[in-house]
């Protein structure tokens, strides 16, 4: 009997270790995979986009729409949410629609050629919306995949590695195509457009390689497709949860404060004169290196406190993010950019904690998934919210015009009327989430008080670190020149 239990106990301890392989080796597949994606990301969401927008003669108000279309692609997520809910096909959808949004990109690059040039613009905003469109029917099955992939213990450090390794990519990709885009700029506005067009289309293709990866991952292994379910049955379950809809206060409020700040200060930024690269630079490349040190802070400090006390904290400190941007000009930009860099300090905690407890909404429940519908839900109540901030943005932008003001020396136009409504928006998402649940989270004070104390122990190190390193020269040339020898 014994030979025979530790017969059994071998053999289950060796069909353990290849499940154990085949997930190391899917969380390696899904972390090298964002190389090429952020590839894609950084080229698509630096200055090639907003130049290739004014290469394309887009009027200050589609800068709105620009911004509030990719919000209303959102809406795919509740049929697909229904889909795999219902049948399944969870991976194959994944890898199908990501391919084909990806696609798009390279279409998107190809407009110059495909579209008359008074419909060039109007062909942007399409293929925006479609690829948009085309994206979010693979993001419910994204969370839900990467709910069951990630084990539970791993996720803040697992994430924020993931993140860190695109934003070392969009470092290089940032100082590649600064670089690119100042150098053709002299030869005219027919070389720049054809310079854009051709980094989309690269950034097109990297992102259809991106998916490609996902062929080896393992597929969700907890999902059971439901044949009988019902739409309304579907949705009750999270429109039912009161933490959830408080949680969508929160995401909702926070959408529409932001939603639209990331086209106008591009804008902001060229209006007052920085090039391409210095743009790149100071909204991409700094940022990037700054949270490259911060993600991996703020996820230890997640798994060590929990989601809310951090979504508290770091929500609290990006209420100004965009109005220190006024401050910014090619004359007088250090104290203004230095405070905009402390703000972004604090986004990563803000994204890894909202992403958390998505994630953690998402779980099976009962061999049964319902998660997908929470997240349906959620990308739905976003979408909404950032559809209506960019319509909200570009209508401002188009009533407010040329008007400018000065106070104390700097100008004000209409971004700054937008950057100052953000603030208060951003302060407003707050109210929402005192009342929130997070199970075996601490208090924000003793989160507060570990974040700050851990923060200035670095700090002091830092600065500390050229002293000591005098002392320790003049220690090392006491010792070559003792007391007394002349």
């Amino acid at each position: 009997m014994g030979d025979r239990d530790g017969g059994v106990a071998g053999q289950e301890r060796k069909t353990a270790r290849p499940d154990e392989d085949a997930l190391r080796q899917s969380l390696r597949l899904v972390m090298w995979a964002w190389v090429f994606g952020a590839v894609w990301m950084y080229i698509c969401s630096g200055a090639v986009m907003t130049r290739f927008a004014q290469c394309l003669d887009l009027p200050p108000f589609g800068y709105g729409l620009l911004a509030a279309l990719p919000y209303a692609g959102t809406l795919m997520q509740l049929p697909t949410s229904y889909f795999i809910e219902k049948w399944g096909y969870q991976k194959p959808l994944f890898i199908g629609a990501g391919m084909a949004h990806r696609f798009v990109w390279v279409l998107i690059g190809l407009v110059p050629w495909l579209a008359p040039e008074p419909l060039r613009w109007i062909w942007l905003l399409v293929l925006v919306f479609l690829t948009s469109a085309i994206a979010h029917i693979s993001t419910p099955v994204w969370y839900s995949w990467m709910g069951d992939l990630v084990p539970t213990r791993l996720r803040g450090r697992y994430f924020s590695r993931r993140v860190r390794l695109g934003q070392g990519v969009g470092v290089v990709i940032t100082l590649l195509t600064g670089y690119f885009l100042d150098r053709v700029a002299p030869y005219g506005r027919d070389a720049m457009l054809k310079a854009l067009a051709a980094a989309l289309v690269v950034a097109g293709i990297f992102g259809i390689v991106d998916f490609l990866f996902f062929v080896r991952v393992l597929p969700p292994s907890k999902h059971r497709p439901n044949p009988n379910l019902q739409w309304l049955a579907m949705l009750r379950q999270p429109l039912s949860d009161a933490n959830f809809r408080r949680f969508m206060g929160f995401t909702a409020t926070l959408t529409f404060a932001i939603g639209y700040i990331g086209q106008f200060v591009w804008l902001y930024l060229f209006d007052v004169g920085f090039s391409n690269m210095q743009a790149n630079v100071m909204l991409i490349l700094v940022p990037l290196l700054v949270m490259m040190f911060s993600g991996p802070f703020w996820g230890r400090v997640i798994d060590r406190f929990g989601r809310k006390p951090v979504l508290m904290i770091t929500g609290f400190c990006v209420v100004n993010g965009a109005v220190v941007w006024l401050f910014v000009t090619p004359e007088r930009w250090v104290a203004g950019y230095f405070l905009a860099l402390a703000i972004t300090f604090a986004w990563p905690g803000l994204e890894l904690a909202n992403f958390n407890i998505l994630l953690s909404m998402s779980e099976s429940l009962s061999g049964r998934r319902y998660g997908t519908a929470y997240i349906a839900v959620s990308s739905v109540v976003t979408a909404i919210a950032g559809f209506a901030s960019g319509l909200f943005g570009g209508a401002v932008a188009e009533w407010v015009g040329d008007w400018h003001t000065e106070l104390f020396g700097w100008r004000f136009g209409y971004q700054a009327v937008l950057f100052i409504l953000s603030a208060f928006f951003r302060l407003l998402a707050l109210a929402w989430l005192p009342g929130l649940e997070d199970a075996g989270s601490h208090s924000a004070r003793t989160t507060l008080r570990y974040v700050a104390g851990t923060l200035y122990s670095n700090l002091q190190g830092v600065v500390l670190m050229p002293v000591r390193a005098a002392v320790r020269v003049g220690r090392l040339t006491y010792k070559l020149h003792p007391r007394g020898r002349t």
